[in-house]
């Protein structure tokens, strides 16, 4: 029992001694002015308070709203809901633009379409539609080999034509910026050119009239001029092509494209 109680006592001592050692080396730390020692008494601790308080209170001056992106710098558990939708909305934009500017045909879209569903506005940008109202037209010439009616051989047909009544309104099929007016007698005759948005272009051919100007920003479905019967042509009807990185596409695919996405967003709600 006495053995314990020595053993007990000496762990106090023991102990006690080294808290008071411990203590003493740190009044020794505090006290000192060397400058190896960070200590309030050193002129290097007040400076680093300094400049902390310093940098502290310059985030409230020093902002940049664009830069980086309201609540991207949140820890994903902490986001809030308007944030996250904000963030991912942002996210599924570039990707979607990013496919859209690699597909190299129509047919390719098809994968999108359920994305389309999410952020129906970029096919605003997109030729997705019919440049004229459909009671108003029949498809005359599909996109692909035929035999022309004028040179009478065979050769592609790198659009599609419909066929309306000459004066018939004419609308672009998406976003864009006015790049060309020509008129060529032996080959599309009056005619516009549109450039879009990820590498897609539209021409416009065999026009009576055009309502743009080179340089003109058109909005989607906006109105460009009518159906006529100028150029290489056997009757009225507008000759429809759809280009995409220089590569002249079969634009039939793209005809229903927004109309099959509103459809599916309309059955969903």
């Amino acid at each position: 029992m006495w053995r314990r109680n020595l053993k007990s006592k000496f762990r106090f001592l023991s102990k006690n001694w080294r808290v008071n050692y411990g203590f003493d080396r740190v009044q020794q730390q505090i006290d000192s002015k060397d400058a190896s020692h960070f200590t309030p008494n050193n002129g290097y601790y007040w400076a680093f308070i300094a400049l902390f308080f310093l940098c502290w209170g310059l985030r409230f001056f020093w902002t940049d709203d664009s830069f980086p992106p309201q609540g991207t710098m949140e820890r994903p558990s902490t986001l809030s809901m308007e944030n996250r939708q904000t963030l991912t909305g942002d996210m599924l934009f570039k990707g979607m633009a990013l496919k859209l500017s690699e597909i190299t045909d129509f047919g390719q879209m098809e994968k999108l379409l359920r994305f389309f569903a999410m952020r129906p506005f970029i096919l605003d940008s997109v030729p997705s539609c019919v440049p004229l109202y459909k009671e108003s037209f029949v498809v005359s010439s599909p996109y692909g080999q035929r035999f022309h009616p004028i040179h009478q051989i065979t050769k592609h047909h790198f659009g599609v034509d419909f066929a309306a009544t000459k004066g018939t309104p004419i609308y672009c099929t998406a976003a864009g910026t006015v790049t060309h007016i020509g008129n060529d007698p032996n080959g599309h005759g009056l005619h516009v050119i549109v450039t879009h948005a990820h590498g897609f272009v539209t021409l416009y051919g065999h026009m009576d009239q055009v309502a743009v100007t080179i340089g003109e920003k058109v909005p989607p479905h906006e109105y460009i001029g009518t159906v006529g019967n100028s150029g290489l042509s056997t009757g009225p009807h507008l000759h429809y092509e759809t280009i995409k990185d220089g590569n002249r596409l079969d634009p039939a695919p793209s005809f229903n494209i927004k109309y099959d996405v509103y459809r599916r967003l309309s059955q969903s709600n």
